[in-house]
């Protein structure tokens, strides 16, 4: 719960950022950070796992200038969204003040926001705490995209008790700290609600100074502030793309590229990283632009054009994987491309009835059943950091491109 301190007349609030993986939790927080003022950010901490999604959390501190002689310093946390890190989760919500449920507003990832609120509702019940009486908000997040579920769908799905709500595209700023704003005010009036009147301490006004003070927190207003690039922790797996290519052209023969590390912490200045990649990406582009170079090539081949525009960068970053002779990590890139094939085919089915199970998405698109259970046991391999080669590297791919084709075919 909120931290009080006296002496400095400042409360510490615990905001944590909830919601299914890819959603856009992490996006959000880099879109803060880096639309922050110098002064009144730390460093945002981030654990990621060798394809940069996030492993354990995000953690962001920000202060926010003073409201009515009040200091008041927010600790944003966002939590890691795949299944088998329940127990990260649960721990990450405990003494949180606020919850910010980031929603992918994809059609077909609407199961996947449906477990994830449940998921939410059951690891508070392990703290003793009912949704209901916890402060939160509702981001729907990817509005860029197409194959949208309506607002009001989303509202009747899954705010079940009519919490503030707002439209973002995290990866451009949009609606993000107008969505700060609202948590923040939020959870100030129920900090207060909960003070003793006798309460020695200093109150705070949620009503008065805390939308000044969230607006002033960024460096430009917020309808130019897209132009200013998030810290690049989703842009990391393209980084290494870059960083392993060169390697690969730069190292002695036979000597063996270093592993990348787990956990990194980022405090960029704003501006200081490169272009952005298109919207709800989980890859990025190098900040140096363009995708890491092959030896001696002229025109750089590339299957990108297949997919759609917004999924362009991704293939990209693949590519560049595959070109540095990165098996391991090109296979999980793979495996992203993949799985976000299956989930925009499964919405064909209906948004209410969609399958659920990623094989038998498979499978209706006219899958070979055996390719596809060779990709998950080369997803599985590279995941446990066992050996895998380059022929099996290509294979992923090629089921990846099979099945963008395959997609492509029901429109």
């Amino acid at each position: 719960m909120a931290a009080l301190n006296p002496l400095t007349r400042e409360v510490v609030f615990k905001i944590v950022f909830y919601g299914p993986g890819l959603g856009g939790k992490t996006s959000t927080l880099e879109y803060i950070h880096a639309a922050t003022k110098q002064e009144h950010r730390g460093k945002m901490v981030s654990l990621a796992t060798p394809t940069d999604r996030t492993l354990y959390f995000d953690y962001l501190p920000i202060r926010v200038p003073r409201v009515r002689g009040m200091g008041v310093r927010l600790q944003l946390f966002t939590v890691p969204g795949q299944v088998h890190f329940g127990a990260t989760r649960k721990l990450v919500l405990s003494g949180a003040d606020g919850v910010v449920f980031v929603a992918d507003s994809q059609a077909g990832r609407a199961e996947a926001n449906r477990e994830s609120v449940d998921d939410l509702v059951s690891n508070l019940a392990e703290h003793n705490r009912r949704l209901e009486d916890v402060p939160h908000t509702f981001h729907w997040n990817k509005r860029d995209l197409g194959d949208l579920l309506g607002i009001e769908e989303m509202e009747k799905r899954f705010n079940t008790f009519g919490a503030p709500s707002i439209e973002t595209i995290a990866t451009r700023g949009d609606g993000v700290f107008e969505g700060l704003e609202r948590i923040t005010r939020i959870v100030l009036r129920s900090y207060e609600s909960e003070l003793p009147r006798s309460h020695d301490a200093p109150g705070l006004s949620s009503e008065v100074g805390i939308e000044d003070a969230i607006r002033s927190l960024a460096e430009a207003p917020r309808n130019t502030a897209h132009t200013v690039p998030p810290p690049t922790r989703q842009a990391s797996v393209a980084e290494t793309a870059s960083s392993r290519a060169e390697s690969v052209r730069s190292r002695p023969p036979g000597k063996p590229a270093s592993a990348p590390a787990p956990a990194r912490t980022s405090s960029p200045a704003p501006g200081e990283t490169g272009e952005r990649a298109a919207p709800s990406a989980p890859l990025q582009r190098p900040p140096s632009g363009p995708a890491p170079a092959i030896p001696g090539e002229g025109a750089r081949f590339s299957l990108a054009e297949v997919w759609p525009e917004g999924e362009r960068e991704n293939v990209r970053a693949t590519e560049a994987l595959l070109a540095a002779g990165d098996a391991g990590n090109a296979i999980l890139a793979c495996d992203l491309l993949l799985a976000r094939v299956l989930a925009g085919a499964a919405a064909f089915a209906g948004t209410s009835e969609a399958p659920r199970d990623p094989g038998l998405v498979a499978v209706l698109l006219g899958l070979n059943g055996a390719r596809y259970l060779a990709f998950r046991s080369r997803v599985r391999l590279a995941r446990q950091k066992e050996a895998v080669s380059m022929k099996d590297a290509y294979a992923c791919f090629a089921l990846a491109l099979e099945a963008r084709l395959a997609r492509e075919r029901l429109l």
